[in-house]
Formats: C-alpha cells, sequence, structure tokens
C-alpha cells in the first residue's frame, strides 16, 4: 500500500512516476522522477530545472557553471551589474524569462534587468496528479513588477516533459512584454560531432553581438543550416565542432515548424524541444566553444542552448517599437506549451 509522508505531499513509491518535496543545498526542491527521466525543480529560485537527467544514459543533460550559484550559496556582490542580477545568479540549467528579454529595460515606472524577474523570485506549487504512470505539478508566480501572473503546469510521462503554461494580467491596464525559455544542454551529450536538426530553410539572423571570439558576422541573414561567419564566408552550423575559441548566436525564425533536435549518434540519443509557434515564433541558439573570455565564462566552457521566444534579441522597448512585444489587456491571458523529449535514435 502505498501512502503520503508526514511532511511530503507526494506518494510514497519508488517505482514508476514519483514526486518527492526536499530541501537540497538551499532549496527546496520538487523533485520529478519517470523511469526515462529524473528531474529537481527549485522553488526557491525561479522554479528553476537544477537537474535534467537521463536515468538510461545515467548522464545529466544540463550544463552548470559557478558550483555557489548551482547550490544557492549567497554572497553580497560589491557594486551591481549594469545588466542586473540574472548572470550572478546563473547556474545554467533551465530558467523562464519574464517580462523581458536579453537587456535591461525600464517600462511604466518599473525597472529590470537582463532575463527578467521571475527566474529569481521563489515559486508555489500544488499537485494536480500522482500516480504511478503520470505525475503533473502546477508551478505559479506573482511578479512583483508588473501585474502579471505565470503558471506552468509540468508533466512527466516517460520521456517527455510538457510544460503547458499561462500568463495572466491581474490589472485593468494594458501590458507588453517578452517571454521565453533559456535551456542550456552541456556535458557529454554535446560532445563534437552532435548534430542540430532543424527545418530546413527556417530564416537565420544573427544579432550585432560583435566581440573578439564571436564566431558569426553580426547583423547577417540566411537560411538553415548555413550562416554567414566573422569573416563573411557561409559555414554549416547543423554540427557541434570541437573547442575552437569561439561563441554566437543563431537566431531562427519567425519559424515555420518549431522544433529542434539534438542528436547525438553515439549516444544513440535524441534531444527534442517543440513548442507552440505562436507565443514563440523565434528560437535563440547560443553555441560557446570556449569563447568569452571575460566574465561571466572566462572561456573556460563548452555549451549550447535552445530558447524558444516571442521575439528575437531585442529589447523591450524595441519589441514594441516592432510590434513583437505579447500584448495583454485588462485581465486577459495567453497560453502556450513547450515539450522536452527523449528518444532512441
Amino acid at each position: 500500500m502505498t501512502t503520503k509522508g508526514p511532511r511530503d505531499p507526494f506518494t510514497r513509491r519508488a517505482y514508476g512516476h514519483y514526486g518527492r518535496l526536499a530541501l537540497w543545498e538551499g532549496h527546496e526542491i520538487i523533485e520529478m522522477t519517470s523511469p526515462e527521466i529524473h528531474l529537481k525543480v527549485s522553488l526557491t529560485r525561479g522554479a528553476e530545472i537544477l537537474e535534467l537527467r537521463s536515468k538510461k544514459l545515467d548522464l545529466e543533460l544540463l550544463w552548470h557553471g559557478q558550483e555557489d550559484i548551482v547550490r544557492y550559496r549567497e554572497g553580497d556582490q560589491s557594486t551591481q551589474a549594469p545588466m542586473g542580477n540574472f548572470l550572478d545568479h546563473f547556474s545554467g540549467g533551465w530558467q523562464e524569462v519574464l517580462p523581458n528579454a536579453q537587456y535591461p529595460v525600464d517600462y511604466k515606472g518599473a525597472s529590470f534587468g537582463g532575463h527578467g524577474e521571475v527566474a529569481m523570485l521563489s515559486w508555489d506549487y500544488r499537485i494536480i496528479e500522482d500516480l504511478e504512470k503520470k505525475l503533473s505539478v502546477e508551478f505559479s508566480v506573482n511578479l512583483r513588477r508588473l501585474p502579471l501572473r505565470l503558471i506552468r503546469v509540468m508533466t512527466l510521462t516517460n520521456g517527455e516533459l510538457r510544460f503547458d503554461e499561462s500568463v495572466e494580467n491581474l490589472s485593468g491596464e494594458e501590458i507588453k512584454f517578452q517571454w521565453g525559455q533559456h535551456l542550456v544542454i552541456g556535458g557529454p551529450f554535446i560532445d563534437p560531432g552532435m548534430e542540430i536538426i532543424v527545418n530546413p530553410g527556417e530564416p537565420i539572423e544573427v544579432p550585432n553581438y560583435p566581440g573578439p571570439t564571436y564566431r558569426f558576422k553580426p547583423d547577417s541573414q540566411s537560411k538553415w543550416p548555413t550562416a554567414l561567419d566573422s569573416k563573411g564566408n557561409a559555414v554549416d552550423v547543423s554540427t557541434f565542432g570541437a573547442d575552437d575559441g569561439t561563441d554566437g548566436h543563431i537566431i531562427l525564425g519567425p519559424m515555420s515548424k518549431s522544433s529542434v533536435t539534438f542528436r547525438n549518434s553515439s549516444l544513440q540519443t535524441d534531444i527534442t524541444l517543440e513548442w507552440d509557434k505562436k507565443v514563440f515564433p523565434y528560437c535563440w541558439i547560443w553555441m560557446v566553444l570556449g569563447g568569452i573570455k571575460a566574465w561571466p565564462l572566462w572561456g573556460r566552457d563548452r555549451l549550447i542552448t535552445i530558447e524558444p521566444f516571442s521575439s528575437p534579441v531585442i529589447s523591450l522597448t524595441e519589441a514594441i517599437e516592432q510590434d513583437k512585444a505579447l500584448v495583454l489587456g485588462a485581465h486577459q491571458s495567453v497560453k502556450s506549451w513547450v515539450a522536452f523529449k527523449l528518444s532512441d535514435i
């Protein structure tokens, strides 16, 4: 017979799908487990996914940086970074980005650092389904500087993790915003030769990010799988190469087919992310192969991101000016979804 523990609200089960409420290295976490995937989700910081493990491969799929940040060991900084606090707390993993994207911004009297507000806040949770064949948990947060509420229902069924999400305007005022996901893959899964599978012909735009290690030509346009390198030469970007000391962004969109697959043939495994292209018509792919020799990476890291987004790499101010911001009228809401899948080749 299965029972609930005196403090843990999940059913006591160690087979099939099961959950657990726990404290881990300074985080209050929800663990979600299926026969294929194990997750740690931090209620303390942003409902950030701290661990996303393939149980079959016995492999952590996420990239992680500073261990003190992963483990939530707080410290006071000597000064405020102009971009905001996100990078001081960026441990890799998987974060939600709302209500603004890459750049700091002032909007309707509220100031926001880069990557928005929700990744820095504590979240609430509610168990929806706690079954042997399915586990579903609702995570939610109210923003403090805008009258928005974000709800994310995470459902785990075997090799798939699905987000069903909504953003609600809690006020009588019109609110414009950006929204996206920030999923960082690292470790052995992204060894040289990993394939990046995207619908051929999807439009590519490289943002204006000039720098000494930037791989691509800023403000250039092309179509998948070809981009222009820093010298203007056409290069195939569908294979993740060896570390060459570079970094760069590929911004896909607006996309006709909202799906990206990372294929590791040696591990015989695909990671596929699919999403609602009506809300997230763009996808940012950030490739770091030992580049960015200054703060925050110092040339030490190898990682790749999949980031479904409501806009290209522009500020919220620019998104509003270019009619690329999401808009909610008084007491309106918008729904979206994202699906992460592990599958055998």
